[in-house]
């Protein structure tokens, strides 16, 4: 069987009408503590704790002679429990004992007493109760006058004390005035020697050979500072244009970021549009149009232009068709065979209800086939929409249910019975080619992949078929009439299952199918009743190959221009990172330069110190040069005020040692009140602790 014998052309007479080309768019917790000062605190202690012990005493004593009062005329045991209380007194003066150590010698003076009072009680008398009584009170007084004594001494003491440091005062003062009036009269000598010296001659060429010395110093001493004022103006020169230096270095930094900055933000501006390139190659990618299309060269459009513009009855005619013969044989070298795609081949089709769940993207695929071919002849679209789609599926399923063979043609009457059925006066085109000749066995084994390719191969069998031109007109939709008009087209397959022996004298197998693409094509004036056919266009969202050509050489150059402005970038970071660098070398020779500015004007000022200490000395050596030339009686009356300062200084000086030694013993006698202040203190001497009886 030939691609020539495969091929059904069925066509309607056309009318020429006005259309419209419909194109598709893409898409804190705190403690006070306080501190108490005693005075002598031993001997206070002491005092209290004498007290204590002889109030409580006095009080169990008391106790005692008033019951042995209260029981005189009773018998002995009154007497004997008199004792026992007093044995009472004598535990709590023990426990006295215990509880301070440093107090045992007045503790045992209580014990004494107690029995004492013991001893009283026994002979218990109102006269002996009346002296006891009376030995209490005067305790009592002593007491407190002692208290009092312990007061008194302590503030001897801090008398003294003030004394002592007001005669230290003195003293300190006084030493002070009596250095000053020995240094003053250390330098009055000093002048008295000098002076004569000076009038016994013996300083006249020591005072030459000074001034020569102190002349020649302040000769070198200038020369140096001038030396030294050069250096300082040179270091300040090499300062100031170190300076300049780190500042044009700063700008030069700036001025580089900046540049740099500039070419990151390129760069960056780049980027994203490189990546946006990206992104619309990528999504458009997604819904790219199949890469197998049909590509038809200048020369085969302008020959089927001719032809479909010609008649048999023209003169040329057979020129025009040899043309067209010509430019169609290089059609199928350029159009090369098809390739397979791995995604479409995946996809197993065994059946017709298998195929028809692809049929919405077949329709697609074979509108992109057609439409591909009409864009290079700028013909009219065609579009696809549920109605059209419907007559097409129809078409093949009346064909396949009537097993009709291709190959005798097309079925007139399914044709128009459909086409009727959906609101339309008739079918405009349909072209048929055989695309599978042989199924063999129940389960197919075909792919996506494979019908995609079948639609593919009939394309090239209309358009170069080499014998007849009406399927490539109808394809093209360059035929006399069609220009111009709304067309749809709706995709059909029917099966035909021989039922002879033999299909063109090929045997036929068991399980033999013979499958045909249809492509139905509607145009806009059969539409008869539009609410049977509905005409709304489905939206081809797929990109066309040369919309893709067209993203990929967009991002081709964004790369490009990504690339050069990367290139910049790291042109313009060199550039910064030099600039850097350069101004820390300037930083570091302005760090040196000021170091050495620094250290040059300490130079000059050391030397301008040493300038002025040989001034004052070449004064005083000229000084002492005149001194040495003066006349006799001038050097004499120089020599007397020497001396005449000299025994003024002296005589202050007299006074002032004569004042500090006064001040000294006067310190010292201070000195001795504040001892023997403090030893009172301590002794407690002019007071008693403890009485010696209560008689």
């Amino acid at each position: 069987m030939t691609k020539k014998s495969n091929i059904t052309l069925m066509s309607t007479a056309l009318i020429a009408t006005g259309a419209t080309a419909l194109t598709t768019g893409v898409n804190s917790v705190h403690a006070d503590t306080v501190k108490t000062t005693d005075t002598n605190p031993a001997q206070t202690q002491t005092v209290k704790s004498n007290d204590q012990k002889l109030d409580d005493d006095i009080t169990n004593a008391k106790t005692d002679v008033d019951n042995a009062q209260a029981k005189a005329d009773q018998t002995q045991a009154d007497a004997n429990q008199a004792k026992s209380q007093a044995d009472a007194s004598q535990t709590t003066a023990n426990g006295a004992q215990s509880s301070a150590d440093q107090a045992q010698s007045d503790l045992n003076a209580a014990k004494d007493n107690a029995q004492k009072a013991q001893d009283t009680a026994d002979q218990a008398t109102d006269a002996a109760i009346n002296d006891a009584k009376n030995a209490i009170n005067d305790q009592k007084t002593q007491n407190a006058q002692n208290e009092q004594g312990v007061e008194d001494a302590q503030s001897d003491v801090d008398h003294a004390q003030d004394n002592v440091d007001h005669a230290q005062a003195d003293v300190n003062n006084a030493q002070k005035d009596a250095n000053q009036t020995d240094s003053a009269a250390n330098a009055a000598q000093k002048d008295v020697d000098h002076a004569q010296d000076v009038a016994d001659g013996s300083a006249s060429q020591a005072a030459n050979d000074q001034l020569n010395d102190a002349q020649n110093d302040l000769s070198q001493a200038k020369d140096h500072a001038n030396k030294a004022q050069d250096t300082a103006n040179q270091a300040d020169q090499h300062a100031s244009a170190a300076q300049k230096d780190v500042d044009q270095a700063k700008n030069n930094v700036n001025d580089a970021t900046k540049a740099q900055n500039v070419a990151q933000a390129k760069t960056d501006a780049a980027q994203n549009a490189q990546d946006a390139a990206q992104k619309a190659l990528d999504d458009a990618s997604q819904h790219q149009q199949n890469s197998n299309q049909v590509h038809l060269s200048q020369g085969y459009i302008d020959a089927l232009n001719a032809y479909s513009q010609a008649s048999p009855n023209d003169a040329n005619y057979q020129q025009v068709v040899n043309a067209l013969i010509t430019a169609t044989n290089n059609e199928w070298a350029q159009n090369g065979g098809y390739v397979s795609n791995a995604n479409d081949q995946a996809i197993k089709i065994n059946s017709k209800a298998d195929l028809d769940k692809y049929m919405a993207e077949l329709n697609t695929y074979a509108q992109q086939l057609v439409n591909n071919v009409r864009d290079q002849f700028g013909t009219s679209q065609v579009q696809v929409s549920n109605g059209s789609k419907q007559v097409g599926q129809q078409i093949g399923n009346a064909l396949t249910d009537e097993n009709w063979n291709s190959l005798n043609g097309h079925d007139m009457n399914v044709n128009r019975n459909v086409a009727q059925a959906n609101g339309l006066s008739q079918l405009s085109d349909q072209d048929m080619n055989v695309v599978m000749d042989k199924v063999l066995s129940k389960s197919w084994n075909l792919s996506l992949d494979d019908f995609k390719k079948a639609l593919y191969e009939s394309m090239q069998n209309y358009l170069f078929n080499g014998v007849e031109w009406n399927h490539a007109t109808s394809v093209a939709g360059t035929r006399l009439g069609a220009k111009g008009k709304d067309v749809w087209m709706g995709l059909g397959w029917s099966f035909f299952t021989p039922t002879a022996e033999t299909n063109q004298g090929v045997p036929v197998k068991d399980g033999e199918v013979v499958i045909t693409s249809l492509l139905n094509f509607m145009y806009d004036y059969t539409i008869q009743d539009s609410s049977k056919f509905d005409a709304k266009a489905i939206p081809d969202d797929s990109i066309s190959l040369d919309t893709i050509q067209q993203l990929e050489n967009d991002l081709s150059a964004k790369k490009a221009t990504t690339n050069a402005a990367n290139q910049n970038v790291a042109k313009a970071k060199a550039h910064t990172a030099d600039a850097q660098k350069a101004l820390s070398a300037a930083q570091v020779a302005l760090t040196t330069a000021k170091s050495q500015q620094t250290k040059a004007h300490a130079a000059v000022d050391e030397a301008n110190a040493t300038v002025k200490a040989a001034t004052v000395a070449v004064a005083a050596a000229q000084k002492a040069v005149d001194e040495a030339n003066a006349s006799d009686a001038v050097k004499q009356q120089a020599l007397a005020d020497a001396q005449a300062a000299l025994k003024d200084a002296q005589a202050v000086q007299g006074q002032k040692h004569a004042i500090l030694d006064a001040a000294k013993a006067k310190l010292a006698d201070a000195n001795q009140a504040l001892g023997q202040a403090k030893a009172r203190l301590a002794s407690g001497s002019h007071f008693e602790s403890w009485p010696t009886s209560f008689s």
